[in-house]
């Protein structure tokens, strides 16, 4: 019973925070140009001195209970600042190529703070709508600081 009341607080808690995090409409990049690392294939961003790379893309099997088509977003980050700072599945957001928002799948996040040089990584899951290219954007909560990387191709489910 306590398990089944933990899962469906979390649940709501997981619905509640994606909302609220996909309501932001300050499209303000604040990431200091030094800290942006260009390049075509880059997928290595920097926000607030923490470095974020996305790793992998990558279709999961459908689920029995669900026809959706769940992908799965493997970051890591590092803390590069002397200031201790978040890295959070939570505060990721992904649009379609149509602009549209995609739903958090509710997951275990991430949720760290990380200490200054500190190492941590995770992964985001998202029901899938629509189709790639897919825009993928990590936003601290704090600061309003932004990074945004464009998926072009998700791996598919091996």
């Amino acid at each position: 019973m306590k398990k089944a009341t933990i899962i469906a607080i979390f649940t709501v808690i997981t619905f509640t925070l994606s909302a609220c995090i996909n309501t932001v409409t300050d499209s303000k990049d604040n990431t200091p140009k030094s800290e942006k690392t260009v390049g075509k294939r880059s997928m290595t961003q920097k926000v607030d001195g923490v470095t974020i790379e996305i790793i992998e893309t990558a279709k999961l099997e459908k689920a029995k209970k669900t026809d959706d088509t769940i992908i799965k977003i493997h970051f890591k980050g590092k803390n590069n600042s002397a200031d201790p700072q978040p890295l959070d599945s939570m505060l990721l957001t992904v649009k379609n190529s149509d602009g549209k928002v995609l739903e958090m799948y509710p997951s275990t996040s991430l949720g760290k703070t990380l200490a200054p040089g500190e190492e941590a990584e995770g992964d985001a899951f998202f029901v899938l709508k629509g189709v790639a290219p897919l825009t993928v954007i990590y936003q601290n909560p704090d600061t309003k600081s932004k990074a945004t990387w464009a998926i072009k191709k998700i791996k598919d489910a091996s």
